[in-house]
């Protein structure tokens, strides 16, 4: 059975990838860039064909897990209780400076402002909502920075600090 893993930027997906590509994708969508210049109606149209393409991966069961974005327009149209929901801590200040500083160094300060500040400041109502509807959260934190330190993956998954 495949397990969906949604997580925020820079937690560690596409180097849990590179590391297992015959059992786990990366489902990509670029949605920031996506859905530039569309409409609503339009991104409504975009956010639900991705889900539909995630479901229909869901649904072939080949791979053990499909990491995907966090964007609530995605998330809520697959509305699962089999999936995992993965992001930073942003209840504690330090978290989100540390967190801050590895998106800048991995990315660009532009990229951060025009990109994560605007997920960022909406990042408590939404993983409010997720716990309100009893979804599996998981939070990072200072000493467990990546998905692999919150999440147990199977015995077969090759993991970074392995």
């Amino acid at each position: 059975m495949t397990h969906i893993i949604s997580a925020f930027p820079g937690l560690g997906k596409t180097t849990i990838f590179t590391l297992n590509k015959d059992t786990i994708f990366d489902r990509e969508f670029n949605e920031s860039r996506s859905i530039r210049g569309m409409s609503s109606d339009e991104q409504i149209l975009f956010f639900q064909h991705c889900a539909d393409m995630v479901q229909l991966q869901k649904n072939t069961g080949y791979y053990d897990y499909l990491f995907i974005t966090d964007h609530p327009a995605l998330v809520e149209r697959l509305k699962t209780n089999s999936m995992t929901h993965i992001y930073p801590n942003v209840f504690q200040a330090e978290v989100m400076s540390e967190y801050k500083q590895r998106l800048i160094k991995r990315s660009d300060l532009e990229w951060y402002e025009r990109v994560m500040l605007p997920k960022i400041s909406h990042l408590k109502t939404h993983i409010q909502k997720l716990y309100d509807c009893d979804y599996d959260v998981r939070l990072t934190d200072l000493e467990h920075r990546y998905i692999e330190d919150v999440f147990e993956f199977n015995a077969q998954t090759t993991l970074p600090k392995a």
